[in-house]
């Protein structure tokens, strides 16, 4: 792996167990540390800061599904399988398959060229419905059964024209996993760089 890279990785749930995986997009310098993620994460809005928090999942009828960007939401920052803090470098987790690279040897402006179909992504799910810090994205289903963060992942991973991974010793539960938060049409359009007003 050369310069800045994107990469696919996970969160198992437990820690280093194989029963669950929450996936998510990793950007990594050259060094290889993971310094930037975009998750699909479970959501509550707290009236008395008027901004939205995310959980580790959705149970209550007012959970949301958002997406967010570790560059301007730091906090959403996840653990990474296979990878140790606090440098979270990504040779040991690529090496053992437990993160794939998508593309790499990039350049910071590579990087924002590529990744700028999945935050156009993110940018229409968190709007399509109406609330505060862009919108309140789609009801989370009660505890993950349904269209949940690796359904995110996988509308991420398409729009960015990219193969979805196979990761080695894979969680047995995925939920959500290959299915899309945004039309076909609305993916392929953001694939190709095509300008659209349509919603999912």
């Amino acid at each position: 792996m050369t310069g800045w890279s994107i990469n696919a990785a996970e969160l198992r749930i437990p820690r280093r167990s194989r029963l669950a995986a929450h996936r998510m997009i990793v950007i990594a310098n050259p060094a290889g540390a993971a310094v930037r993620q975009i998750n699909g994460l479970a959501s509550w809005f707290d009236r008395g800061s008027a901004r939205w928090h995310h959980k580790p999942i959705g149970y209550l009828w007012s959970d949301r599904l958002r997406g967010y960007d570790t560059k301007t939401s730091p906090r959403t920052f996840m653990p990474i399988n296979g990878s140790a803090g606090p440098s979270w470098n990504l040779a040991a987790a690529i090496g053992s398959g437990a993160a794939r690279v998508l593309a790499d040897g990039l350049s910071p402006a590579d990087v924002e060229n590529r990744i700028r179909p999945a935050l156009e992504a993110v940018r229409r799910i968190n709007a399509l419905s109406n609330g505060p810090e862009g919108g309140a994205g789609v009801p989370y289903p009660f505890m993950g059964f349904g269209r949940n963060s690796n359904s995110f992942f996988s509308t991420l991973v398409h729009a960015m024209g990219f193969d979805e991974p196979a990761f080695a010793e894979p969680a047995w539960i995925v939920l959500g996993a290959r299915r899309l938060l945004l039309s076909e049409d609305i993916v392929r359009a953001l694939r190709e760089g095509r300008e659209t007003q349509a919603h999912a």
